[in-house]
């Protein structure tokens, strides 16, 4: 099968240097704003192809994999289901807006396509999603990194916040879910991969801390309901291209990817 990737920043990299060598994909598109940055790609790997538009290949490939922003999910996601592609998301914050959501999965469900979201950076969700089937009391997800993935954040600026400036264990943010993939897209999509197979963008409740002293992503789940509690604790190293995000986000979309073309799915 041929499968198009979006983005070649941090994650996307990762994602098409991986695939190389799965043997049931033939062809990895790969499509980028830096034409650059996916031509050298292209050059490096047997299997990489660069499309300035996926438009023209969408009747060739049986995948998307969004792996650049919130901005492209939005773009890309409505695209590849009207064309009938299936299409994985990393930016999964980008379903925070209900009717964005909304609209993406009746469009999936009338195309026949599929809208995958791997767990990303964060252990858990599995157990998370089975709870979801009975009563669930509370979420909780406590993300702790070190001030270099807070860099440029809008959001932090606006409170006179300085990360690079703080000198001691720091929350910077407490709030619902919605809020939270709202103010820190780059940071916390695990909030809204939590808030979908959960309770929901409103009743899961998110707290961000910068901690100087930590090298790595620190993701604690907390979860509480019929099915008794659920706390894990996952301490990610922070991608050496982008320290915004977890090398497990582009670990998970592979093994995601590998499932999909694959015939056996652990852990569904």
């Amino acid at each position: 099968m041929n499968i198009c990737v979006i983005g070649c920043g941090a994650v996307g990299t990762t994602i098409a240097r991986a695939v190389e060598a799965v043997p049931d994909i033939d062809v990895v598109y790969l499509t980028d704003r830096s034409k650059e940055c996916a031509t050298r790609l292209q050059e490096k790997m047997t299997k990489v192809r660069y499309v300035p538009d996926i438009v023209p290949i969408l009747t060739d490939i049986a995948l998307v994999v969004e792996a650049a922003s919130q901005e492209a999910a939005r773009y890309y996601l409505p695209l590849a289901l009207s064309a009938g592609v299936d299409i994985l998301v990393m930016s999964v914050g980008v379903f925070q807006d209900d009717e964005f959501q909304t609209d993406a999965f009746r469009l999936a469900k009338r195309k026949g396509a599929r809208v995958y979201m791997p767990s990303g950076a964060i252990g858990g969700v599995d157990a998370l999603s089975a709870a979801s089937l009975e009563d669930i009391q509370e979420v909780t997800l406590t993300t702790t990194k070190p001030p270099s993935a807070f860099e440029m954040n809008p959001y932090l600026e606006s409170k006179g916040i300085a990360a690079s400036s703080l000198r001691e264990r720091t929350e910077v943010f407490f709030g619902t879910a919605r809020e939270a993939v709202k103010h820190f897209p780059q940071n916390i999509n695990v909030a809204a991969t939590i808030s979908l197979a959960g309770i929901g963008f409103e009743r899961t409740k998110i707290r961000i801390v910068c901690d100087p002293q930590v090298a790595t992503n620190e993701h604690h789940l907390k979860a509480k309901g019929t099915f008794g509690e659920l706390d894990v604790v996952t301490r990610n190293v922070p991608s050496p291209r982008n320290p915004k995000t977890s090398f497990l986000a582009a670990l998970s979309a592979i093994s995601a990817i590998k499932k999909i073309t694959g015939v056996v799915w652990v852990g569904v």
